[in-house]
């Protein structure tokens, strides 16, 4: 249960019921120009999700320096000084998490997910945790529930099971995009945020489709042209039995709420039994200057699941439905590997230029992937972008036999199990980072930092980070990765 909060935030909680929050204009202040830089200084930092799993979840923060993450870590629970809340069983804390400069004072915000945080009599109702940044990096934290106008009608339960931030409305202001796995459905809280718990107001999202989507996964970036900030929203329906999945777009600017348009993307065969839905990403694959969504089908199923990608193309005015999905597996020309079931190609994704040319490229976890005869030792293919989109032209795969790669190949290591590919040094190519499982001593995972060479991805000069060289007091690291 969690126990009774201040006054200010009290209030901020009476106003999420009864309408928008009215705040006093901001100061002036430049914003953060990197969503992730929590001090300041212009570098990057780095956020992992660890600690005992449903019982003490962390967020682990290295910080960043020109080399990329450095000595400078911080560990961060609901027991922390600051934070509001208390450690406590199943609350998971961390589900999701991102990143972005709510209140505009330059420095970034860590904003944290509690989907199974009780709230008053409420089981599970949920709740995000605003960790704001300052010259010395996170400090306190603001909470923040769910503004519910009917909450007996639409429960809001799980809120924050799926976060995203961006200037939806294009207004110039970061907002924040929250969902739930009830028939609250998809919130927009609109910004600027103030450290006492109040913003501009919120609006529902979806057109038919709102409190029907239990909502996997959100992601947000430029898909069209224009300054606002778009969305695509994948999940299942609610109240199928099936438990088909479905894919939305909301185009960023004034009618960003109430422009929902679906998205064909096809389901598996239904004798397939998947790969289902587990990650997506947008970047410009092919550099025409209209974000593209790749999706990740690389989720654990019960018959034949090597798992794939899908592609999506954008154009001016969202997803270029005229355009052919493209489907990407280990069995593309250029691809290396085999396409085999229980791979889990696709279980994570992630965008960014690795080789400084302009066009996006695609890391692609495969954890589920054999090395040699050791199984699930996992593996992560980088795909380059080029003038036709995403090929396996160029592709290069990456695992704990990599020359420079710490480790040994192990069975279960599931080198892949998160991806993200970020600037960390500063010199305007993207590195790659990996989540794994890989046992170390008496603790559980291990995070991976291949750094760009100029053209690749290469192990040379790669860093990795555990529990042990962190220093940090629990045993399980690695599995989640913001970006």
């Amino acid at each position: 249960m969690r126990p009774t909060r201040t006054a200010a935030v009290a209030a901020v909680l009476a106003a999420a019921v009864t309408g928008p929050f009215v705040i006093a204009p901001p100061v002036a202040a430049a914003p953060a120009k990197l969503s992730d830089d929590f001090n300041g200084d212009g570098y990057r930092d780095l956020v992992v999700l660890g600690g005992k799993f449903r019982t003490d979840q962390r967020l682990t923060v290295v910080y960043g320096t020109s080399s990329g993450p450095g000595s400078r870590v911080q560990t961060i629970h609901q027991s922390s000084p600051g934070i509001p809340g208390t450690v406590e069983q199943d609350d998971r804390w961390g589900e999701s998490a991102t990143t972005a400069d709510l209140d505009r004072d330059g420095y970034a915000d860590l904003i944290v997910g509690t989907p199974w945080e009780d709230v008053g009599t409420v089981t599970d109702q949920g709740g995000l945790t605003v960790i704001w940044g300052s010259a010395k990096g996170l400090g306190s934290g603001t909470y923040l529930s769910r503004p519910m106008e009917n909450p007996d009608e639409h429960p809001g339960l799980h809120f924050g099971n799926a976060l995203a931030g961006g200037d939806f409305d294009g207004d110039g202001d970061i907002d924040l995009v929250a969902s739930s796995l009830s028939e609250a459905g998809v919130v927009l809280l609109k910004g600027p945020f103030t450290r006492s718990g109040g913003y501009e107001g919120y609006e529902t999202l979806g057109g038919d489709y709102p409190g029907l989507l239990s909502t996997k996964v959100l992601v947000a970036g430029p898909v069209t042209d224009d300054a606002a900030t778009d969305l695509y929203i994948l999940g299942g329906q609610l109240r199928d039995e099936e438990d088909s999945q479905r894919a939305y777009f909301h185009r960023g600017g004034a009618d960003f709420a109430s422009s929902a348009a679906s998205v064909p993307i096809p389901e598996p065969s239904p004798l397939d039994d998947g790969p289902g839905l587990s990650d997506a990403a947008i970047g410009d694959f092919d550099k025409d200057g209209y974000g593209d969504l790749a999706v990740g089908r690389g989720v654990e199923g019960d018959g034949w699941n090597p798992g794939y990608v899908l592609v999506q193309y954008g154009g001016s005015a969202g997803p270029d439905t005229g355009r052919a999905l493209v489907k990407l597996t280990q069995d593309t020309p250029g691809i290396p590997g085999t396409f085999e079931s229980g791979d889990y190609f696709g279980h994570s994704v992630a965008a960014g230029d690795v080789n400084g040319d302009g066009y996006a490229d695609l890391a692609v976890g495969t954890p589920g992937e054999n090395i040699g005869t050791v199984r699930n030792g996992g593996a992560v293919t980088v795909l380059l972008g080029g003038a036709r989109g995403l090929s396996g032209t160029g592709a290069r795969v990456y695992d704990q036999d990599t020359s420079g790669v710490a480790g040994a190949v192990e069975a279960k290591d599931a080198f892949g199990r998160a991806v993200s590919l970020v600037d960390h040094s500063r010199d305007g190519r993207a590195d790659l980072v990996v989540g794994t499982d890989e046992r170390a001593g008496d603790s559980t995972g291990m995070v991976h930092l291949l750094k760009s060479s100029g053209s690749r991805i290469t192990g040379t000069n790669s860093r990795h980070y555990t529990v042990n060289t962190l220093d940090l007091p629990y045993d399980t690291f690695g599995y989640r990765l913001t970006r």
